[in-house]
């Protein structure tokens, strides 16, 4: 089937080269494993920018400098179960994370080094409905990523050091925001779902206790997400934001 069918949009946009930029490991693994499988399943080149590398999450036991090295080799594994072999680490700190100038220029360095035509990233908008999706880290790198795609990344005169290191204004005419609640764009991932619960389950550290449980529930999840477009798939759903 044809990228263009799989993806339920007024918006008929499609992507040559896509940049998912998160808070954690596994956020994009639980938003958007299916749709990054869809997408290099047609030819899509598909990069990821994670902000932190997790180093404040589960097990307690373990060192920020342990868990860093255990989450980004499973965030790794991960990625390349759905096709993705480019992954960037901003270094920022887990659990701190801000959507200020500092951050906003890390995402538009990275911006204008992948030079993508889509960004996926995270709501920047808070839903009391759902607080586990907005985690302030997530929040804050949905907030910096939309900022860093306008007006950042595009204007020379954002941040011109920049400019020094030789990173040349992009911009990229899309943004689909993942977990917020006004979606507008579905992608079918019947034929990838799998692949994103063998994602998910790459990250042990976060998923083992859970693992029998976990492939049901984004089964589950995700053919709610087609029941609500009215689609009688599983399915993936973003807000589309134009910035042309």
């Amino acid at each position: 089937m044809a990228l263009a069918d799989l993806i339920h949009s007024a918006d008929d946009f499609l992507p040559t080269k896509a940049l998912i930029i998160v808070a954690h490991p596994d956020d994009i693994d639980f938003g958007a494993a299916g749709t990054v499988a869809t997408l290099t399943d047609h030819g899509v080149e598909v990069v990821y920018g994670l902000v932190t590398s997790g180093q404040a999450g589960e097990p307690a036991e373990l060192s920020p400098a342990e868990l860093t090295e255990i989450r980004q080799k499973e965030q790794t594994d991960a990625a390349a179960v759905v096709g993705v072999s480019e992954l960037h680490w901003l270094g920022f700190p887990d659990g701190h994370l801000v959507a200020d100038l500092e951050l906003r220029k890390a995402i538009s360095r990275l911006i204008r080094i992948v030079k993508p035509d889509l960004v996926i990233t995270q709501t920047p908008i808070r839903n009391l409905e759902r607080i586990y999706a907005a985690h302030p880290d997530h929040l804050a790198a949905g907030e910096a990523t939309v900022s860093a795609v306008y007006p950042d990344a595009r204007n020379g005169h954002s941040f011109p050091e920049l400019l020094d290191e030789g990173h040349l204004p992009h911009a990229v005419p899309r943004l689909w925001l993942m977990a917020g609640t006004d979606h507008d764009l579905s992608v079918d991932i019947t034929a990838s779902i799998d692949r994103k619960i063998e994602a998910l389950l790459a990250h042990h550290s976060q998923n083992d206790d859970r693992a029998d449980a976990l492939p049901a529930m984004i089964r589950e999840w995700a053919e709610a997400n087609g029941a609500a477009a009215g689609i009688d798939s599983a399915v993936e759903s973003f807000k589309v934001v134009h910035t042309e």
